[in-house]
């Protein structure tokens, strides 16, 4: 016998809101760094409940019967040839931020769908779109969604990434569609959420599992059958936030949007009443926001290590550039020196349409400004910036000009081998890219001259597996009076490393080195070393010189 029904249901609020809700079946796996054919089964596998489990797949590996939580021996019995890799949630959460910067495009209020708790403990991935007001930019809302999934179509290396969509009136009605719609792109017309969330299942609603549980032991099985219940007997038997959920459904219920991305916290933008073209207009404007934003960073402290630049055209297509500073810096004519250094590379390559009608400038990324003190000479008068404010600038300049992968320096890199001991990073990225290699070496037993490589040298020694007593390098021959040694360094076992069959690595820079600092008859100080260990690893080890002393 079914409930009596309500006396008359509650009108749905007419907001003239719309909604898209995005839901990735597979996003972990079809967005996994592994190289995998994406015709075959792949599954990503993690450690669950003391078990290795399959915590992603993706459509292929659906299709072949195998489904999340399932054990990892179970998959391999059913496909022993499965594709397998190691999961990484992190990065997969990483992706979606990224995709989620990408949806700005359509709309730039992005939600986050918040992860539901699930019975088998796994993550499901997800985005809200508000695209009030924004979907006839596109031709209509159907235009929006064809085109939004044909771009997710390609990828990358052949992959594309499954999408199912849904647009409603209200975040329930389309978190509902987008999982559970018979059709992968749905569109509900405005005022008519109930209609289209009621023939489906109850975990349509964003329930718990003990709610669904609880409805598929009463034999509720579509929303219609929930709803008929009054509202007081529902919240008696599931709680209050089962019947919250079911209103917000079907429209009756207000609910907010969580933003995803949070606006950034340094940011100025101007509308224009009418589009610009010519680049000098452009630049003149950016010169405004640079002021703009540099008075924001300056009054907090701060300096923009990432600028980002956003141009909107009126047919609300957006053209952005991205600025990465070697050091934190609030000069607006610093910022704005760089911006028409790189608007005039651009210049032949800009399309501007029929004009730019929004100009927003963002630093993405800031970092606390220290001012050191200022130096008086003896004339009063205060010397010029910074050294390193003045030397980040340069930096910045040659990046603009040169790019980020030209303009590099020496760092520190923590390893033994001196030709490893310093690597080059890019200018803007080696302020903290460097390693602690104080506690590993002592930089005095380092020569500040070391050769590009080892030059091979003759050597007299007294016995074979001691210092050097004479030794000719570049033709000639140099008596030693003092030797300090041996340094020991072994090589790095994990890179590579080529035996001849009896554990011993052969070649050069694959065997033990002993490094000694000598001093000739002359007070001439060397540092070289014995590549190999006498009746270990070679019968006749070769010397090398590898530095001098000053």
């Amino acid at each position: 016998m079914s409930a009596p029904l309500p006396p008359k249901p509650q009108e749905p609020l007419l907001t003239g809101r719309r909604i898209i809700a995005l839901w990735f079946p597979h996003w972990a796996a079809e967005t996994s760094r592994a190289d995998y054919d994406v015709t075959q089964p792949f599954a990503l596998i993690d450690m669950h409940k003391n078990a290795q489990r399959l915590v992603a797949l993706n459509g292929a590996a659906c299709k072949a019967g195998l489904y999340p939580a399932m054990t990892l021996p179970d998959a391999r019995a059913l496909l022993p040839d499965m594709q397998t890799a190691m999961a990484d949630p992190q990065d997969a959460a990483t992706r979606l931020q990224k995709c989620a910067y990408w949806l700005q495009r359509y709309t730039p209020w992005i939600g986050e769908d918040t992860p539901l708790e699930t019975s088998d403990g796994l993550t499901y991935y997800g985005l809200l779109l508000d695209i009030s007001g924004c979907a006839h930019l596109f031709g209509g809302e159907r235009a929006l969604l064809e085109d939004m999934a044909a771009r997710l179509a390609t990828y990358r290396d052949g992959r594309s990434i499954t999408l199912r969509a849904a647009i409603a009136g209200s975040i329930g009605a389309a978190w509902g569609l987008a999982r559970f719609a018979p059709s992968d792109l749905t569109i509900v017309p405005e005022g008519q959420d109930a209609e289209a969330v009621l023939p489906l299942p109850p975990a349509a609603l964003r329930l718990s599992p003990p709610h669904i549980d609880l409805c598929q032991r009463l034999g509720l099985d579509t929303v219609t059958e929930l709803a008929r219940f009054p509202r007081a007997d529902l919240t008696r038997r599931f709680g209050p936030t089962p019947v919250l959920r079911l209103e917000q459904a079907l429209g009756q219920a207000g609910e907010s949007l969580n933003p995803y991305l949070p606006p950034p916290q340094f940011q100025a933008h101007k509308n224009l009443p009418q589009g610009v073209t010519q680049i000098e207009a452009l630049a003149a404007l950016i010169g405004e926001l640079c002021a703009a934003l540099a008075a924001q960073l300056q009054q907090a402290g701060q300096g923009a290590q990432r600028l980002d630049l956003a141009f909107t055209r009126s047919d609300n297509a957006v053209m952005a550039l991205s600025l990465p500073l070697a050091h934190p810096s609030a000069d607006a004519a610093h910022m704005l020196r760089l911006f028409e250094e790189r608007l005039t590379r651009l210049s032949s390559g800009l399309d501007a349409g029929f004009g730019i009608e929004q100009l927003r400038l963002a630093a993405a990324r800031t970092a606390e400004i220290v001012t050191p003190q200022e130096h008086i000479s003896l004339s009063g008068r205060l010397r010029k910036a910074a050294p390193m404010a003045a030397l980040g600038g340069l930096y910045d300049r040659l990046v603009s000009r040169l790019g980020a992968n030209v303009v590099v320096r020496p760092v520190p890199h923590a390893s033994y081998i001196p030709e490893r001991a310093v690597r080059f990073a890019s200018v803007l990225e080696a302020q903290q890219s460097g390693d602690d290699v104080s506690s590993i070496i002592d930089p005095a037993t380092r020569p500040l001259f070391m050769l590009c490589a080892p030059e091979p040298i003759e050597v007299i020694a007294e016995i074979p597996e001691g210092a050097p007593y004479r030794f000719r390098w570049r033709r000639v021959l140099h008596e030693v009076t003092a030797a300090y040694g041996p340094e020991r360094i072994a090589p790095e076992w994990w890179d590579g490393l080529v035996g001849d069959g009896q554990g011993a690595s052969v070649g050069h820079n694959r065997r033990t080195r002993d490094y000694y600092r000598v001093e000739d008859t002359q007070g001439h100080r060397f540092w070289l070393y014995r590549d190999g260990l006498y009746e270990r690893e070679s019968d006749k080890p070769r010397w090398f010189m590898h530095g001098v002393f000053p």
